[in-house]
């Protein structure tokens, strides 16, 4: 498989960057490791006129403290910060998910801010141009019609990114910056729940940075991930779980809809931070009622939804032990 021609710009500064997506976002993909980027575009699925490879662009790569808490640069890669000291004694969770995305060549290449944005998939769409062109162009490819889910008005694309579950189970927001300056976003209304439109970053955005709050006293996290093989697969179901003691407990879903989403009713049932066996259960099921998936990618809805309900469980359990 080839690629098409395009062009291939390099910025070096957050602000080449910001006037580069100003002019030309929207004919325009961001590549910093480029490990699905550039495999949709070797299948015609992504066609962008130009790549603006952010790989070189100055401190976007950097790990530094913001305030108590942690900044982490949308170019940072996935073996950075699995490795990163501070990471791993303050943010567990996020050493464990971004050990998870793919195999050590993938983590190697790959960005937390590429995972963050991964373009959601499905059989339909992550296909040949040959095999698209056999039925009528879907949601994602410009049509009116998904084929995941019947008389559907949105496209049903999986979301599978490992790390947004780890990310929305500890509270981190984004920073957006444009050439007119900046926002940040808390992570629970970044993403959308629509397969082809799955974020709020406009063309003429760059997400630059991953911000983490502080960590809590005896803070624990982690992140289990149900996959087809023990390496490479994306998550069939990756849950994410924060417990801050006397505080709150955070659940997070990922691969089980177009979004990966926060598990609402928690802080509910986990009054302080506390965790029954009940409690327990309680936000199982809570997490596997609002768990909407469409049956695709070799896994039924029902099979789905159970895995949620299981790692929702496992996870909680693991935190209370």
């Amino acid at each position: 498989m080839r690629l098409a021609s395009f062009e291939h710009l390099e910025p070096r500064t957050v602000a080449e960057a910001c006037a580069l997506l100003a002019e030309h976002g929207e004919t325009s993909a961001v590549m910093a490791g480029g490990t699905d980027l550039l495999v949709r575009m070797k299948h015609g699925v992504t066609t962008p006129q130009r790549l603006i490879n952010i790989k070189r662009v100055e401190g976007l790569g950097e790990m530094r403290r913001a305030g108590k808490g942690l900044s982490i640069g949308a170019a940072a890669t996935l073996t950075e910060i699995r490795k990163s000291a501070i990471v791993r004694e303050e943010y567990p969770i996020l050493a464990e998910a971004a050990l998870g995305v793919g195999a050590a060549q993938l983590q190697n290449m790959g960005t937390l801010g590429g995972n963050l944005c991964l373009e959601p998939r499905c059989w339909y769409y992550q296909q040949t141009p040959s095999w698209r062109a056999a039925r009528p162009s879907c949601f994602k490819n410009g049509g009116a019609v998904c084929y995941m889910a019947k008389g559907a008005k949105r496209c049903y694309a999986l979301y599978c990114g490992d790390t947004a579950a780890a990310l929305l189970a500890l509270g981190a927001s984004v920073r957006l910056e444009t050439s007119q300056g900046e926002r940040t976003v808390a992570l629970e209304e970044f993403f959308v729940d629509d397969g082809r439109h799955h974020t709020v970053r406009r063309p003429d955005e760059l997400l630059s940075a991953v911000l983490l709050p502080p960590s809590a006293p005896g803070q624990k996290g982690t992140y289990l991930k149900y996959r087809k093989r023990g390496t490479v697969d994306f998550p069939i179901v990756g849950v994410g779980a924060v417990m801050r003691p006397e505080t709150e407990v955070r659940v997070a879903v990922t691969g089980a809809g177009s979004a990966p989403f926060l598990v609402a009713g928690v802080a509910e049932v986990a009054t302080g931070g506390k965790l029954t066996a009940e409690g327990i259960d309680e936000i199982a099921t809570a997490a596997g009622k609002q768990a909407k998936p469409v049956s695709h990618m070799e896994v039924s809805t029902a099979y789905r939804k159970q895995l949620v309900r299981v790692l929702t469980r496992d996870a909680l359990e693991k935190l209370g032990s």
